[in-house]
């Protein structure tokens, strides 16, 4: 997936912020047969159907945040993509349907360093099954953040974040299955994020311009 992703903040009080953000762009798959793990090697004339592909994308999103607490909103793809292909008469059609994302969690402060956060993150599709995921970070001096999750589609998770570095924040998370059947035959995955704060200097000026 290539997008490009634009926010903009509302200042509502002095703590608090609602965010509203809007993404567009396209998405691709590109599948290497060759790479599949397969349980048997017996000709499967069902994977002769995959089609790579590449689908427009747009999106929006909305996030309230206070130093206590934070909700959100979104739809990454409002678009209803459908694909067809035709193969010896027999037309086949995908669609790609519009998920809705919520989200929320509250910050339990310990003391001047640690600080635990408990959060959730619900998605509901048409015609998919709803999936919830429950998170327990730990977070100290808001510059690393370590944290676990569990979810109702037998998937465990962890993750780390270092959000100290003054131009961008920096991420590593992991997810397994807990071999139940039905995880046994799927791969577990890594994820790595970077987020580049632009503007950040302007905002440190004009505070500290304020301050005096």
């Amino acid at each position: 997936m290539v997008s490009v992703d634009y926010g903009y903040r509302l200042q509502l009080s002095d703590n608090t912020n609602l965010h509203l953000g809007i993404k567009a762009g396209a998405n691709f798959n590109n599948i290497d047969l060759e790479k599949l793990n397969r349980i048997t090697q017996e000709n499967n004339e069902a994977l002769g159907n995959i089609q790579n592909y590449l689908n427009p994308l747009l999106g929006v999103g909305a996030y309230l945040k206070s130093k206590t607490y934070f909700f959100g909103l979104s739809v990454p793809n409002f678009l209803n993509t459908k694909r067809f292909k035709e193969i010896n008469g027999i037309q086949a059609t995908a669609t790609d349907k519009p998920h809705l994302f919520a989200s929320g969690g509250f910050a339990w402060k310990l003391n001047n360093t640690i600080s635990l956060e408990p959060a959730f993150l619900y998605r509901m599709g048409s015609d998919a099954p709803n999936q919830v995921t429950a998170i327990g970070k730990i977070n100290f001096k808001d510059q690393l953040q370590l944290g676990v999750g569990v979810s109702n589609n037998d998937y465990i998770s962890a993750m780390l974040a270092f959000k100290g570095m003054k131009l961008f924040d920096f991420g590593y998370g992991y997810e397994m299955g807990q071999r139940t059947s039905s995880t046994a035959l799927r791969v577990n995955t890594h994820e790595i994020f970077m987020r580049f704060k632009f503007g950040q200097g302007n905002v440190k000026s004009q505070t500290q311009e304020k301050d005096i």
